[in-house]
């Protein structure tokens, strides 16, 4: 009896400390999304710079993040989820407190790539903790876990703007810089109450990564996943609500909403996903297929609206389907596990997140160059942009949408089953 107390005292140890994990990542996900989309106007108003340097903001913090996907997955599988947690999130707490007390730029863009190289730790960290913990229920725990990181961005966006609001974008990111904090004490406090995994003795290679690539499956895997996420978080987090006051003539506040509902979305459809996915027998390709079409319909239908020139805010629908069919992260993980040796799990998971959020880091450097390549029009101390500006943008990001689709229909189905010896 005293041996099962303990193993459930410990059970529950791990599930807080997990859930704390999680709310770190709810930290990492506000941060990707409030800055700079949220507050695009403000930050541009406050700097006196063009679009490219606010967008910019955001790509500091993707480009460290991406990169360091890399790494991140080797220590994982060498020192273990929490441990590289507790060091992650430490600098991520530190980036977080740096950035609303800086005022040059070059400290602004410094403390974003700390941040990004902070929270690049947790995503990874989660998933090896997670399958160490729920070796049965890895899908739906991963998927439950994600939903919690993912509500970041609902409150991001609408609840973050009405923050800003009140005590003004500064005091809002120092208190949430707090907030952060205070998730790591506990998640450290917790941690050490509990007995680590033995250090692994993984070599530091990227050799693994290479042979990923490899393989034709792979190759296909990380363009779908990765584009498509990637072109559904660049209006997540870089221009969306920006598109939908200049373009659309939506106000500020309701612009915000229509993202946190992107935000209440994108957290549930990862969630149920899979869970439908696990009541299907395990399907994969069902649901990249359709995420596939999704995507490609939604960024056909918004160039056709700006071709058109038809500003209705009904345009936010397209946002809404976007986020719905983008957001299917634990089905992606599965068929890559499933479609690749054991071995290389921790690396191919991280190799698929350095590739989308590299690809998030160039969309959102690039949509403000090409935004900029038509002058804004000065409105009250706003940068407004025209037409002109929103259809070359979306115009490439249709473009890359094809390259999605075509992927989407060149993966394989397994059924939950491993096909790694059968797959190439």
């Amino acid at each position: 009896m005293e041996k099962l107390n303990t193993l459930v005292h410990r059970k529950f140890r791990l599930w807080i400390l997990l859930l704390c994990g999680s709310i770190l990542y709810f930290f990492a996900n506000v941060q990707r999304v409030a800055i700079p989309g949220s507050i695009f106007d403000e930050l541009q108003k406050s700097l006196n710079v063009s679009a490219a340097y606010v967008t910019n903001l955001g790509s500091a913090f993707m480009y460290v993040y991406a990169l360091n996907q890399l790494v991140i997955g080797l220590l994982v599988d060498r020192f273990g989820g929490c441990r590289v947690i507790a060091t992650g999130a430490l600098l991520f707490c530190i980036g977080s407190a740096v950035f609303p007390f800086s005022d040059s730029l070059f400290m602004l863009y410094f403390s974003r790539a700390i941040v990004g190289l902070g929270a690049s730790a947790v995503y990874l960290s989660l998933v090896k903790e997670t399958a160490r913990t729920f070796t049965r229920n890895f899908t739906v725990m991963l998927g439950l876990l994600v939903l919690i990181g993912y509500t970041g961005g609902i409150m991001a966006n609408a609840p973050f703007i009405a923050g800003v609001q009140i005590v003004g974008w500064r005091m809002m990111l120092k208190i949430i810089a707090a907030a952060t904090f205070l998730a790591y004490l506990i998640f450290v406090g917790i941690k050490f109450t509990l007995k680590m995994p033995a250090i692994q003795n993984v070599p530091f290679s990227f050799t693994p990564f290479l042979d990923l690539l490899k393989r034709r499956h792979n190759r296909s895997l990380f363009l779908f996943s990765g584009i498509n996420f990637g072109l559904y978080y660049v209006l997540q987090t870089v221009i969306g609500k920006k598109f939908l006051e200049d373009f659309c003539f939506m106000g500020e506040v309701r612009a915000a909403w229509i993202l946190s509902l992107m935000g209440v979305l994108s957290a549930t459809s990862s969630f149920f996903a899979a869970s439908l996915s696990r009541l299907l027998g395990n399907r994969r390709r069902l649901f990249v297929r359709t995420a596939g079409l999704g995507c490609i319909l939604s960024f056909l239908a918004l160039l056709l609206a700006i071709g058109f020139d038809c500003r209705t805010q009904w345009i936010a629908l397209f946002f809404c389907i976007l986020t719905i069919t983008a957001n299917i992260s634990p089905v992606t993980v599965s068929l890559l596990r499933e479609t690749n040796l054991p071995n290389v799990v921790g690396v191919s998971v991280s190799f698929m997140n350095f590739y989308a959020y590299i690809t998030v880091a160039i969309l959102g450097s690039l949509t403000g160059i090409l935004m900029d390549l038509f002058p804004p029009v000065l409105k009250d101390s706003v940068h407004i942009y025209g037409r002109n500006s929103y259809l070359v943008v979306f115009t490439f990001l249709f473009l890359l949408s094809c390259v999605v689709v075509y992927n989407s229909f060149r993966l394989r189905e397994t059924n939950g089953e491993n096909c790694a010896e059968t797959t190439l």
